[in-house]
């Protein structure tokens, strides 16, 4: 059985009443017997809204929590302080509005991946809030990813860009900023990755969090 509900994206309360439908499609997600939800997000070009959930079973390799790309450390050069979401609603805002996103998105984003450090770096090398490689802060010409302006719109961009390549359907294009654009395009799915389903299934959590306190 599959459901679909599409709604415009852009008005306060119909967000709000999907974010509610949402939440029970989500909540069965997160049981370990639970329908899977398949692509059950998708954000279109129109600034629609889509969700959908099929009977295919969750897989057993279940993940409840994320915390990041491995452990977080601190960036010897730039202040440790942790900002808070409404502290940095300024900036959210201003890349939201140049790159037509959700702000409760990139909140979500930003939590998950540094719990809003801009000093954060993962041992593998992802830097400031929204955890930039330093490849990809080349590709977006992020000068200084510690910069929370500079950061903020070069990972909204990169998701942005990641939405566009995968049909503007979010759990791909969040599996592919976290394990990067060739995994997903390989399986045209969410790849079979603890962390990247943890990180998936955490920012979508974020995400109607965020959206709720709208």
């Amino acid at each position: 059985m599959r459901i679909e509900k599409v709604m415009p994206l852009g008005n306060r309360t119909l967000i709000h009443t999907f974010s509610l439908t949402l939440v029970s499609i989500l909540a069965l997600l997160f049981l370990p017997e639970a329908l899977h939800a398949e692509r059950f997000i998708r954000v279109c070009k129109k600034g629609v809204i889509c969700y959908y959930f099929s009977n295919r079973p969750t897989p057993t390799s279940h993940i409840a929590t994320y915390a990041g790309r491995g452990r977080i450390k601190l960036c010897a050069s730039t202040a440790g302080r942790r900002r808070s979401a409404r502290e940095l609603e300024p900036l959210i805002e201003a890349a939201s509005r140049r790159h037509n996103l959700p702000p409760a998105l990139i909140k979500a984003v930003i939590r998950v991946e540094s719990n809003f450090n801009p000093a954060a770096t993962s041992p593998k090398g992802a830097q400031g809030l929204m955890q930039l490689m330093p490849g990809t802060a080349e590709q977006l010409q992020v000068s200084d990813p510690y910069d929370v302006q500079e950061n903020i719109h070069g990972g909204t961009r990169y998701l942005r860009m990641l939405l566009e390549k995968f049909g503007f359907k979010l759990p791909l294009a969040l599996a592919a900023y976290n394990a990067g654009p060739q995994r997903v395009e390989k399986r045209q799915d969410v790849p079979n990755i603890p962390e990247t389903q943890a990180f998936v299934r955490d920012v979508c959590r974020n995400y109607l969090q965020y959206d709720r306190q709208n």
